[in-house]
């Protein structure tokens, strides 16, 4: 497993995108920098594509060399603009070798693959036709380096309107549909990858994942007694069409959480239990219980090896309704201080559901 740290920076000078990008980019320095993912709201498709180019050109003028892999979210920050997540190696005996969708870390036996968001050539199509598109790619990408579907350890899935769609189809059921068929061809019996379903405002569908073999240490799923595990969900809390390809409506194939090496990666979490959603209208609440949901998972009984209990080191919370983000802050800083957190606008995979979270824990 290879060392690496995570770090929110938020843009504190500026006035254009272009001056704010710069901004993030000074405070996140170069030394060990993997990979940098922005966070910017945009009212439709054309204003994202808009919103990319100037993010890439912006980091293509400031890194000469060793330029990162950059990923953009259509997500809006809470209190902010333009935010990022920066991505260090603080592994001095591996070797980087960046190409131009994904960086490949090699140390000995172990190699990890880190892509940066992988998109469709047209997000003007349907979500399972860009979703087939990207797990095509991501398949090139693996099979290159000797890799298979089943190293993916983590993966975010980003789905434009994730709860909606057409012809009586449901973005997010499509998304899950071509996940199930590209996982299909594997070996899932040491569990699914940790994974992240949530919408954002425009860009259509982005994956982006991290992968490992050769690696000799912990490498297992982690379920949560409070939830039926997803890639187990019914038939009743699943939404949208049945594809032409499928019998049924495929479930999200993904675990509660992963534990790789001494961290825990946990997949988004909301206020299900069971499989049901709680129907509180009330964002605190639901944060509430959220918690309580990963709490549990990440106690010292639910992880599957021996150890002395975890404790978070980084949370990215997804609130549905901008106006509930002071509340949800206040809820979360009051009980979870000193972990390193931040707040983005965004449709959760269920219309009812108000708040996801999802983050990192180190036993």
């Amino acid at each position: 497993m290879f060392r690496k740290r995570q770090t929110i920076i938020i843009s504190k000078a500026g006035n254009t995108l272009e001056e704010m990008c710069h901004d993030i980019l000074k405070q996140a320095g170069g030394e060990g920098l993997l990979k940098i993912v922005f966070f910017c709201n945009a009212a439709n498709d054309s204003e994202y594509l808009q919103v990319l180019g100037i993010l890439r050109s912006t980091v293509e003028s400031f890194f000469v060399t060793e330029r990162p892999l950059v990923s953009y979210i259509a997500q809006k920050p809470g209190g902010s603009t333009l935010a990022a997540e920066a991505l260090y190696l603080d592994d001095t005996v591996a070797s980087i070798e960046r190409h131009s969708r994904y960086t490949l870390l090699t140390r000995g036996e172990c190699k990890e693959i880190i892509t940066e968001g992988i998109v469709p050539s047209d997000i003007s199509t349907s979500a399972f036709e860009q979703s087939t598109e990207i797990f095509s790619t991501i398949g090139d990408i693996l099979q290159k380096n000797g890799f298979q579907p089943s190293d993916i350890y983590r993966q975010w899935n980003y789905i434009q309107h994730i709860t909606a769609g057409f012809d009586g189809g449901q973005n997010y059921q499509e998304f899950n549909d071509a996940r199930s068929i590209f996982y299909a061809g594997s070996d899932w019996s040491n569990g699914y990858p940790a994974a992240t379903g949530i919408g954002t405002s425009a860009g259509g569908i982005m994956v982006e994942l991290f992968a490992i073999k050769g690696y000799s240490g912990p490498n297992k799923p982690i379920d949560n007694p409070l939830q039926v595990a997803a890639h187990n969900y019914s038939q009743d809390v699943l939404d949208g069409k049945i594809v032409k390809a499928l019998q049924e409506r495929t479930t999200p194939k993904f675990e509660r959480a992963r534990l790789l090496g001494n961290d825990i990666f946990i997949s988004g979490t909301a206020a299900i239990k069971g499989e049901h959603s709680n129907l509180s209208n009330d964002a605190v609440e639901q944060a509430t219980e959220t918690m309580e949901i990963m709490d549990r998972l990440v106690s010292e009984e639910n992880i599957p090896v021996p150890n002395e209990g975890s404790t978070y080191k980084f949370l990215r919370v997804y609130v549905k309704r901008e106006q509930d983000i002071d509340a949800v802050a206040n809820y979360m800083e009051q009980h979870y201080p000193a972990v390193s957190k931040h707040y983005l606008v965004a449709d959760i995979c269920r219309p009812e559901l108000l708040i996801e979270i999802e983050g990192t824990a180190h036993i």
